[in-house]
């Protein structure tokens, strides 16, 4: 009966555990930091697990909060391609813009309600070690191809709570199952506040990337003939020619039914046939531009038949106009100024649009953007082109800062001249 009930997914917890070490400038100290996760639809995997995130700093109480359902756009569906590479726009609040293509956007909202709190804790100060907050209670959960946003929050009544630095690439960490990806910092000691401890300005710092450590654990999914594609080269061979081995007579394999072969490849762990990461995401992004080509393939032929089917109303209607001036004729007595379309249908959805536009830009919420990335079109040379660009932003600041300093240098010597 086994055979015939064959689970979809390891039954033990965790079947892999990885610990993601950061980067760690100590760049800044303040209230809390937002960054977001993003689990990486490649292997075979039915979801991670992330148990612990390490901080360090004066902590004091700390929250941990995660987004809702709905609150970041799944990586997979209904986010909106960009079409050129973004650029930094470091005077726009609430807004983090990263990236180059291949590469999608969505936007992280900073409100209470669309966040849960999964972690309430005081604990003492840390500055050099870090301490590890423990989320077994509620661990957080991701799919293959969603992203979440993680919000580290420190009521200490100062400005050094928790550690983090300067966004300095596109992604903060990236590896074979996530990509934390570079968030923005919180400089009021109340979760989710919109007044910084001065009083004054915005709340939300743009461009910063989290720092510690995140531990997680994977789990896979097992092979069954709905998964079959979704697994390497070597897996897909080996299933393959176990299946053929089964259909030959003088093969000792012949004498299992095809259930127990099933039954053996369930077991069996994906890399167990020496498929390896690169691999599994070559197929993938094979399959994907063969599909993208059928789809263009049907396109045209479909844009073929629609050119077609308007040459012959061209057609049609020259015959009617050539044999039709009558009818024509008639219709002079008709007012084509009168509109019979009442706008008013439209004027009630503007209302609607405008009263809800108007509730999100006065409710005192953080709303920023983030940059999700294709993981199987993604070469990598995204953080080579992103180093050119900031290297050439620190020329250009460079420059501007010589001009500032000569001029600075004229006026000194003008007054200079103007006081003798």
């Amino acid at each position: 009966m086994a055979s015939f009930n064959r689970p979809t997914r390891a039954t033990y917890t965790i079947n892999e555990s990885v610990t993601v070490d950061t980067t760690d400038n100590e760049d800044h100290t303040f209230s809390g930091v937002v960054f977001p996760v993003q689990c990486k639809d490649i292997l075979p995997v039915n979801h991670i697990i992330i148990n612990t995130i390490s901080v360090r700093g004066q902590l004091g109480p700390l929250t941990v909060w995660v987004t809702n359902e709905g609150n970041v756009t799944n990586a997979r569906s209904a986010v909106v391609p960009q079409n050129r590479p973004n650029t930094y726009r470091q005077h726009v609040p609430d807004t983090i813009r990263t990236g180059t293509e291949p590469s999608m956007s969505s936007t992280l909202i900073m409100q209470e309600r669309l966040w849960t709190k999964i972690y309430e804790k005081k604990h003492t100060p840390s500055f050099r070690q870090y301490c590890e907050l423990d989320l077994s209670e509620n661990p957080i959960l991701l799919k293959p191809g969603e992203v979440k946003g993680i919000y580290v929050h420190s009521s200490v009544d100062n400005d050094c709570g928790i550690v983090y630095d300067n966004q300095k690439s596109l992604k903060t960490h990236d590896d074979n199952f996530i990509t934390i990806l570079p968030g923005c910092s919180h400089v009021s000691t109340t979760p989710f506040g919109t007044r910084p401890i001065w009083g004054w300005g915005n709340a939300w710092r743009e461009h910063r990337e989290f720092v510690g450590q995140i531990s997680y654990g994977v789990v896979y999914d097992l092979w069954n003939p709905s998964e079959h594609l979704r697994f390497g080269n070597s897996f897909r061979h080996l299933a393959t020619n176990l299946f053929y081995c089964q259909r030959f007579r003088q093969s000792p394999l012949s004498r299992l039914p095809e259930e127990c072969i099933f039954y053996i490849l369930n077991m069996c762990r994906w890399d167990w046939a020496k498929d390896t990461f690169d691999g599994v995401r070559g197929h993938q992004r094979k399959m994907r531009r063969l599909r993208l080509q059928q789809q263009q393939e049907q396109e045209q032929n479909a844009q073929a038949d629609v050119d077609g089917n308007n040459n012959e109303g061209e057609v049609a209607e020259v015959e009617m106009q050539e044999g039709g001036n009558e009818e024509i004729d008639s219709n002079d007595g008709v007012d084509e100024s009168d509109d019979s379309y009442d706008e008013s249908y439209d004027e009630d959805y503007a209302e609607e649009d405008d009263d809800e536009i108007m509730s999100v830009d006065n409710d005192d919420s953080g709303r920023f953007s983030i940059t999700v990335y294709d993981d199987c079109e993604s070469s990598g040379d995204e953080e080579d082109r992103e180093a050119l660009r900031l290297e050439a932003q620190a020329e250009s600041r460079r420059r501007w800062l010589g001009r500032a300093h000569v001029l600075h240098h004229w006026i000194g010597v003008g007054d200079g001249q103007d006081s003798d």
